[in-house]
């Protein structure tokens, strides 16, 4: 048989063969993340990024009641899902699961940068270096108050330094 009459040459395909059970098990993930998004609220889409198409059928799927047409709709994000950055979406996703290992390795960094500020006097210059747009008068505040908190004989965590960490936890979203 002729090179030409050959049907198939694995040697020079440049595309992989995927199964058609392995393409169902993708659109089945893209669903199931799909389903997440939909169960997060308006406000947490803002921080997502998605395409504007993305956006109108989330919030489309916020108006749907009926259960076939919820089950097709999915299906439709699913679909829109393909075209979108999945990784960047499913880890800003995971940021917003308390029970996801993201959102604990980020709860820690805020905790540790809280800890630094509090101990150390350099650590200010460091978090500005890296947050550079973040208010340094009202950094500086929150540590001088969280650091009087924590100071004496029994430290007692208090309001300031609630206040520190929740502004450290919106200056690194």
């Amino acid at each position: 048989m002729s090179k030409k009459q050959q049907p198939f040459d694995d040697e020079d395909s440049e595309y992989e063969l995927v199964s058609k059970s392995e393409m169902k098990r993708e659109m089945e993930r893209l669903q199931q993340l799909g389903k997440r998004l939909t169960e997060l609220s308006p406000a947490q889409w803002q921080g997502l990024s998605i395409s504007e198409t993305l956006l109108a059928a989330l919030t489309e799927s916020k108006r749907l009641k009926n259960h076939e047409a919820k089950r097709r709709h999915l299906q439709y994000i699913g679909k829109l899902m393909r075209s979108e950055d999945e990784e960047t979406i499913q880890y800003q996703v995971d940021l917003l699961d308390p029970s996801s290992e993201a959102f604990g390795r980020r709860t820690g960094q805020m905790e540790k940068w809280r800890e630094r500020l509090i101990k150390d006097a350099k650590a200010m210059n460091a978090f500005i270096d890296e947050y550079p747009d973040v208010d340094r008068q009202h950094l500086r505040n929150l540590v001088r108050n969280a650091s009087k908190e924590m100071a004496g004989d029994e430290p007692k965590p208090g309001s300031g330094y609630k206040k520190l960490f929740q502004f450290i936890k919106e200056t690194m979203i």
